[in-house]
């Protein structure tokens, strides 16, 4: 019984192949806009973004994502809101650029992409509008999986220039510590920090946007590093006359990029939430981060 069974399953992760497949020429695919495109309209435009990435469309879908629990609203906040690429120009939904040409990702890259594309290319491209651009989701993501590292710094560059002479409230993770032991903000006017779970932050939802909305001016850059939850809250603050940017990993990939490791590693100090034991982080007694905790949410 077992083995008919796995041999339909087998059937049916084949035939599932076949039709994603064969959906890239009957469904109109997303245009994404490049990387160095996609950074300057942020920082030239001030410009608003709410990244998506594989999680977010898990979380879409009904699945549980690492460090959130399934949750019924932040699922429809999700599925309503990338469908706002066509708002404004202030306001940019992002995807990751994976639906067409993989070969500017590394091998591992790659293999991710297309596993993920051949199960679930429809129900994706379903969710998307794609009578408007898309931006590029992975600018905070601009190391590890690219295959021609050599624009990397580049890219690294023009996302330090965003918030360069900014006044930056930071909205993270209690164990994210962006910036902290690295140079990450140096080049910022300022930087206050918003502490929150570093898992299942959306149970807080409310109260960290409206601990945000007292804290920030309408000149700051809200630079957000917390998972989904950082998704729907640019689109929310946008909407309230605020810069905000969902900016997850680029902490993490610009201290990989340092290492020039070719292997996700755990970074001391850090929660790495796509590394084993990532989530097991050692305080950080660091006098200047501690200064700039202007409030924590649900810690």
């Amino acid at each position: 019984m077992g083995r008919i069974r796995n041999k339909l399953m087998y059937e049916k992760g084949k035939a599932c192949t076949r039709i994603n497949a064969f959906s890239t020429h009957i469904m109109r695919q997303p245009t994404v806009i490049g990387m160095s495109e996609t950074i300057s309209v942020i920082k030239n435009s001030k410009a608003s973004i709410a990244r998506y990435g594989d999680g977010e469309f898990d979380i879409i879908f009904g699945r549980i994502e690492g460090f959130q629990k399934k949750d019924l609203e932040l699922s429809k906040r999700l599925r309503t809101i990338l469908k706002k690429n066509a708002i404004s120009k202030r306001f940019l939904v992002a995807v990751p650029d994976c639906f067409g040409d993989l070969s500017q990702f590394n091998e591992n890259a790659q293999i991710h992409w297309k596993i993920r594309l051949d199960k679930e290319r429809i129900r994706w491209v379903r969710c998307l509008n794609t009578k408007a651009p898309y931006y590029q989701a992975q600018i905070t993501r601009f190391y590890f999986d690219w295959a021609d590292k050599s624009r990397c710094k580049e890219w690294y560059a023009g996302l330090k220039n965003i918030w360069n002479n900014e006044d930056v409230l930071l909205v993270e993770g209690e164990f994210s510590h962006v910036g902290v032991g690295n140079d990450l903000f140096d080049n910022a006017l300022s930087v206050r920090r918003i502490l929150c779970p570093s898992e299942n932050a959306f149970d807080y939802y409310e109260e960290i946007l409206e601990t945000i909305c007292n804290y920030a001016k309408t000149s700051d850059l809200i630079f957000m590093a917390l998972g989904p939850t950082a998704t729907v809250l640019a689109y929310d603050l946008f909407k309230r006359g605020y810069w905000a940017v969902d900016a997850g990993h680029i902490d993490l990939e610009y201290e990989w990029m340092k290492l020039g490791t070719n292997e996700k590693v755990k970074i001391a100090g850090k929660y790495v939430n796509e590394v084993k034991g990532g989530n097991k982080v050692e305080n950080v007694q660091d006098e200047k981060f501690v200064k700039q905790i202007v409030a924590k949410v649900g810690i």
